[in-house]
C-alpha cells in the first residue's frame, strides 16, 4: 500500500512539531539545572560571592590584627589627620583603623587598643562650647555641662540628671571627680570615645549573675548581660587603656552620641528628618522584635520565648531573623552581627540590649538608668533615645553596656 505524497508531508510536520516542543522542554530543564547550579544555595555563584565574603572578612581580621600590633608601638598620645583634613587626639597604646570606611571622621574613626577592643570617636562641636574655661573651679565644670545639655537638649529628660546615687558602683567622691575628668576632656579634645560595640564576652553564655568572664569590646561576642549597674561600671573601668579613664557612660555622653549621629549619620531624609530615627522609631537600625532584617552566616543568635533565653544558635546563610508580635519574643544578637544595625560604625545602639549609664532617675527606688531599648521591645516605643528605670540589684539576659574612654 503506497502513502501519498501529502499524507508523508503531514507525518514529516507531526514529528517535526513534536520535536520542537521535546526540545524546547529539554532547554527548559537545562535552563533550570544551570541556573540552579549557578544561584542555588550550594550554586556557583553563592559560592564564590561566599568565597568573596570570606576572604574580605580574613583579610579584615588579619589587618585588626596588624593594628591591633602597632598599637603596641605608640608610648603616648599623638595626633592624627585624616585624609580629609580632619584632626582628632589618638590615646597612647592605640592605633587607627585601616579598614576601608573607619579611618575618617566622615566615616566614624575608629580605633583599635592594644587589646584589641574597639572604640569609634564622638566629635563635639568646640564652636557650641564656652571659651577661656580653665577648670580651676566647679563653676567652669558646671557652665561647660549646661552647654553641652543645650546642644543635645533634644535628646534629654530634665527629670534625669548626671549625679550619684547609693548603688551606681563608685562613692560620691569618685563619682564627681570621674564626670569632671570626663567634661574636661570632652572640652580639651573635642569629643570622646565610646565602644565600637556593645561590651561583650567570647566566654560561654551564662543564665546569671557572673562577673568572671572577660569582657572584650570586639565583633561576635556574646553580649555582657546578667550584671547590676555597678558590676558593669567596675568591669568598665577595667577597659581603659594608657592614660586614659574609662567608664559607663554619663547621660549627657548619650545624649551627645545622639546629637552626633543626627548630625552626621546617613538617614533617609525623604519622609522624615534625622532625629525622627533616634526619638521618634529606631526600627529601621535596631534589633527590635518588629524588626525583619538579614544576618550573616557566623554569628549567633538566640530567641527569648517570654521567660527564658534560649540556647545560642549559628546563623545559616542568609538567615531571616523575623518579626515577632507577640509579647516578650525576640532574638539577642551577638555583637556587630549586622552592619544594618549601625550607623557612623557603632553597632547597636538602638535594641538589642538594654545599657546601663551613669545617670541617676528621679525616683530612688529605681534609680539605675539604662538607654536604647531591647531585642523584644517596639523600635518605635522604645528609640535610641529611650529610658528605662532598674533597681539597683537588676541583673537580667536582657541589660548590657558600652564604655566610653576619656
Amino acid at each position: 500500500m503506497k502513502i501519498s505524497r501529502n499524507k508523508r508531508k503531514a507525518n514529516n510536520k507531526g514529528i517535526t512539531l513534536i520535536a520542537l516542543v521535546i526540545t524546547v522542554i529539554v532547554l527548559l530543564i537545562l535552563a533550570a539545572v544551570s541556573i540552579a547550579t549557578l544561584t542555588g544555595e550550594n550554586g556557583i555563584l553563592t559560592r564564590a560571592n561566599d568565597a568573596k565574603e570570606n576572604t574580605e572578612k580574613a583579610e579584615e581580621d588579619e589587618l585588626k590584627k596588624l593594628i591591633q600590633a602597632e598599637a603596641a608601638t605608640y608610648f603616648e598620645d599623638y595626633e592624627y589627620t585624616d585624609s580629609n583634613g580632619e584632626k582628632v587626639k589618638i590615646p597612647e597604646k592605640c592605633a587607627v583603623s585601616q579598614v576601608e570606611g573607619e579611618k575618617t571622621v566622615e566615616d566614624g574613626l575608629v580605633i583599635i587598643d592594644i587589646n584589641g577592643n574597639e572604640w569609634v570617636w564622638i566629635e563635639v562641636p568646640k564652636s557650641i562650647m564656652p571659651e577661656g574655661l580653665t577648670f580651676t573651679n566647679e563653676t567652669d565644670y558646671a557652665t561647660l555641662e549646661t552647654a553641652l545639655q543645650t546642644y543635645a537638649g533634644d535628646y534629654r529628660k530634665t527629670e534625669y540628671a548626671d549625679e550619684w546615687y547609693d548603688g551606681c558602683g563608685l562613692q560620691e567622691g569618685e563619682y564627681t571627680q570621674l564626670k569632671q575628668s570626663m567634661l574636661k576632656s570632652v572640652y580639651e579634645n573635642g569629643g570622646f570615645y565610646i565602644g565600637k560595640y556593645e561590651t561583650g564576652s567570647f566566654d560561654n553564655p551564662v543564665t546569671s549573675n557572673d562577673i568572671t568572664r572577660k569582657a572584650v569590646i570586639q565583633k561576635g561576642a556574646y553580649p555582657y548581660n546578667y550584671v547590676t549597674c555597678s558590676q558593669a561600671q567596675a568591669i568598665s573601668e577595667g577597659l581603659s587603656v594608657g592614660n586614659k579613664t574609662s567608664s559607663l557612660m554619663f547621660g549627657i555622653q548619650w545624649d551627645l552620641v545622639l546629637k552626633y549621629l543626627e548630625v552626621n549619620g546617613d538617614w533617609d531624609t525623604s519622609t522624615h528628618d534625622a532625629s525622627y530615627y533616634l526619638k521618634t522609631d529606631s526600627s529601621s537600625w535596631g534589633n527590635y522584635r518588629n524588626a525583619e532584617f538579614s544576618v550573616k552566616e557566623g554569628n549567633k543568635y538566640a530567641t527569648y520565648n517570654g521567660s527564658v533565653l534560649g540556647d545560642w544558635n549559628n546563623v545559616p546563610r542568609n538567615y531571616t531573623k523575623p518579626s515577632y508580635n507577640s509579647w516578650l519574643t525576640g532574638d539577642i544578637l551577638t555583637t556587630g552581627a549586622t552592619k544594618r544595625n549601625s550607623k557612623m560604625n557603632i553597632y547597636d545602639l538602638a535594641g538589642n540590649e538594654w545599657e546601663w549609664s551613669l545617670e541617676k532617675g528621679e525616683d530612688i527606688s529605681v534609680p539605675c538608668i539604662t538607654r536604647a531599648g531591647n531585642y523584644f521591645n517596639f523600635g518605635y516605643g522604645f528609640m535610641a533615645s529611650s529610658y528605662y528605670a532598674f533597681t539597683i540589684d537588676n541583673n537580667y539576659n536582657d541589660v548590657g553596656f558600652r564604655v566610653s574612654l576619656y
